[in-house]
């Protein structure tokens, strides 16, 4: 088979990150037409464990010592198509200054690559260091996914000066790129226009789970899944414990609880809910299924974020009914009432999470329709197609500019 690298931020796994489960789910694609290989520059962190291995090797890329990066990063500037990039560029997101394009040496080292292998790229983050990697492969074709539009979150965010850095990144660097895609339809359209940059969908992957247990419909318990070290979803687990959870089991009139799943950092703002009686802080978990089985809902109350929750694909497969926000199913083509509840104010995700736990029928027929739109639109045979078609794309194109 064709030789691919995939650079990514962090290692690919079927469980506990979203973007780590994206990775995943694209490589087991490749992997059935490409021999691929995964090199790893840890910007994203590190999972603390991941029990499901892809179908390709992962290669974790060590930071070589300081006087190498100067020495790498000299000769770069060497070339004046590179000092200029990099002076247009500058100041960039800290990610990629962290994953300097002086590291691709290291990176072709770690990962045993020949000239002339093509480089799939994962985040707008490592586009430079994935181009200098492409450029010393002499690499036919590139192929960058961004995911997510991070210079939408971040001007949501109120971040102008970050904002402003992703937007010189992708400015400077997609256009290289013989295709780009990202997570959600409608962030594909909105960057694409931003740019003049021909951009495509790639949803989320995630298939229906190989053993499920039997949920417990008169649960009262909120689950809550995700990487909780991630901002936008320590926001959304705030809100939903310090003001959805105290207005529920008053409305309830029966015990509550909420259950929180998910890596986080010891004495941050997640650490401190574990204070209220009411809240369990499971840290990483191996295996979902016994939790959305104890669970009543998914309550997802996210304030911010972009691209696509593959965590609500994970409720929809465990057939556990979701309440979230219009931002929490952005780029999901989803429906109010029909697959899940939206809700926006503190009292109206009171009201719609009051509804799920107090009315089993309709949560029923809303997972139904959850399941049915989880196989129809992000299995991993749809996707997995999807992502065939679109390197194919990016070699029809060719050229690393």
């Amino acid at each position: 088979m064709p030789p691919l690298l995939v650079l990514a931020p962090i290692e690919p796994c079927a469980t506990g990150n979203g973007l780590a489960m994206r990775v995943a789910s694209f490589v087991g694609a490749a992997a059935s037409t490409y021999d691929v290989r995964v090199a790893v520059v840890r910007v994203a962190g590190a999972l603390p464990s991941c029990p499901a291995q892809v179908s390709a090797p992962v290669i974790v890329v060590p930071f070589p010592d300081r006087a190498e990066v100067r020495t790498n990063f000299a000769q770069l500037l060497n070339d004046p198509a590179w000092r200029q990039l990099l002076a247009d560029a500058d100041p960039m997101p800290l990610p990629a200054t962290l994953a300097s394009p002086a590291l691709a040496p290291e990176v072709i080292r770690a990962a045993g690559v020949q000239p002339g292998t093509p480089v799939h790229v994962v985040r707008s983050y490592l586009a430079p260091l994935g181009l200098a990697v492409a450029e010393a492969l002499s690499s036919p074709w590139t192929s960058l996914d961004l995911d997510d539009d991070d210079e939408g979150l971040a001007t949501a965010q109120g971040d102008a000066a970050l904002a402003s850095s992703f937007h010189r990144l992708v400015e400077l660097f997609a256009p290289r790129f013989s295709a780009v895609c990202l997570a959600s339809a409608d962030e594909a359209v909105v960057v694409g226009r931003r740019h003049e940059l021909r951009t495509i969908a790639l949803p989320n992957a995630f298939d229906l789970p190989a053993e499920t247990y039997r949920r417990t419909e008169e649960s009262a318990t909120l689950l809550f899944v995700g990487n909780l070290a991630y901002g936008p979803n320590v926001e959304a687990a705030v809100l939903l414990v310090e003001q959805v959870l105290p207005g529920l089991q008053v409305r309830a009139g029966r015990p509550v609880k909420v259950m929180l799943v998910g890596s986080y950092p010891p004495g941050g703002p997640i650490d401190h809910l574990a204070s209220n009686p009411s809240v369990t802080l499971t840290g990483y978990v191996d295996d979902l299924s016994p939790y959305y089985a104890e669970a009543g809902a998914v309550v997802a109350p996210f304030i911010s974020g972009s691209g696509t929750r593959i965590k609500l694909l994970e409720a929809f497969a465990h057939q556990v009914p979701v309440v979230t926000t219009p931002i929490g199913a952005a780029g999901l083509s989803v429906r109010h009432t029909e697959h899940l509840l939206l809700a926006e104010s503190t009292e109206s995700l009171i009201e719609a999470t009051a509804a799920v736990l107090e009315d089993p029928d309709h949560s029923r027929a809303m997972t139904d329709a959850a399941l049915a739109y989880v196989s129809l639109h992000h299995s991993t045979t749809v996707v997995t197609e999807q992502v065939l078609r679109f390197l194919e794309a990016a070699a029809e194109a060719g050229g690393v500019s």
